[in-house]
């Protein structure tokens, strides 16, 4: 997959469109029947674990055969999980508690990349010449993002709390990440909101500059989740926790071993060695258990910028699809594989999470109190 190569036609056909899957999923049901592989959508950033699956696999490791398809967005991973040709989904969590929240057969036990003040991630970046400035300055301009219902999105719900703009503000142009910095050298949009590696593009290929970190809108959130469809975890759950155990080696690797991990992603999206070298990746969690106070933040944000409609009971539906799974399947894992102190995880547990109605605490889930302190 490159980052490179794509022409005006192709660009407008995709903001026309929004975006599309990268490749086409067969019909089968994966791991059904006689079937032992498990089918992965992922898609092309650095917040997911497929982005580094090579130098080492973990999956393999566990004695699980795993097929990786790639995609551009999450809108048809979960199409494809709903359909069981999907086994897991590797996506952002604001898309996992979209697929909750629109009852999809799901559960969301885990958690893979997060960002703080101290390693943001995403970043709002305009050409050189822009008179864009101050994020008050996207009032009635055109910012390409990953589309409704990502974490971009959400982020920016966060607008009104940080500036004198509002999301309604601005004309929202949906892009894959790969197209975003040709989109912005074209013309087509004034600003993109991009994720890494599209953002090392943007500044390597066209010097754009970046005018705020997405954690000057929010300060702490996890970013991504792998998901799996509830009747897979239900009727397989040796294989749910070797999955789980594979994930949360792969998350330790990434963070212990960041030049590695950069090749591996530049073979997987197709990038030079040296604009890999540059890119940011995100802290891995390192225990992979979710921060529940992180999920209600969200889930509040993205009620209040009407990415969702408000479920009548939040509660059972994080409990069913994320608290209850997690101490069933990830926490016995990574408990037999011994609890690690997490640095960022700390500043995380003890983040700011402006648009909870009560204390951080009274949202946790029992097990952030079993984490090393030190």
């Amino acid at each position: 997959m490159t980052f490179y190569k794509l022409t005006r036609r192709a660009m407008l056909t995709a903001i026309a469109g929004g975006a599309a899957t990268a490749v086409t999923v067969s019909g089968r049901t994966a791991y059904a029947g006689n079937s032992s592989k498990i089918v992965f959508g992922t898609i092309p950033i650095t917040p997911v674990i497929g982005s580094y699956v090579g130098t080492v696999d973990y999956f393999k490791d566990e004695g699980l055969e795993v097929e990786i398809k790639r995609f551009n967005n999450f809108a048809p991973i979960l199409q494809a999980m709903a359909a069981g040709n999907l086994v897991a989904a590797d996506i952002g969590i604001v898309a996992s508690i979209i697929a909750l929240n629109r009852g999809l057969p799901i559960i969301a036990p885990f958690l893979s990349a997060f960002n703080t003040p101290s390693h943001p991630l995403e970043r709002i970046m305009v050409l050189p010449n822009s008179p864009i400035r101050t994020l008050d300055d996207l009032k009635g301009k055109k910012l390409a993002f990953l589309g409704r219902g990502t974490v971009p999105d959400m982020m920016l719900g966060a607008l009104p709390k940080k500036t004198k703009i509002r999301k309604e503000d601005i004309e929202l142009v949906p892009l894959p990440a790969p197209n975003m910095p040709d989109a912005l050298a074209q013309g087509l949009v004034d600003a993109i909101f991009a994720i890494p590696p599209a953002d090392t593009v943007a500044e390597r290929k066209y010097h754009a500059r970046t005018i705020a970190d997405a954690t000057e809108l929010v300060p702490y959130a996890g970013l991504s989740t792998v998901a799996v469809r509830r009747n897979f975890a239900e009727n397989n759950p040796e294989a749910a926790q070797k999955l789980y155990r594979a994930l949360i080696r792969f998350c330790r690797w990434i963070d212990d071993n960041p030049s590695d991990a950069r090749e591996a992603a530049a073979r997987n999206l197709g990038l030079p060695t040296d604009l890999a070298a540059e890119m940011r990746i995100p802290p891995f969690s390192r225990n992979g258990l979710p921060v529940m106070p992180n999920v209600w933040n969200l889930y509040a944000m993205m009620v209040e910028a009407n990415t969702i409609e408000r479920h009548p009971d939040p509660a059972s539906l994080f409990n069913a699809g994320i608290i209850e799974p997690t101490k069933r399947i990830v926490l016995p894992v990574v408990e037999k594989l011994g609890l690690q102190f997490d640095p960022g995880m700390q500043e995380m547990l003890t983040g700011d999470y402006p648009f909870l109605t009560e204390p951080p605490q009274n949202y946790s889930a029992g097990w952030e109190q079993r984490l090393p302190k030190s």
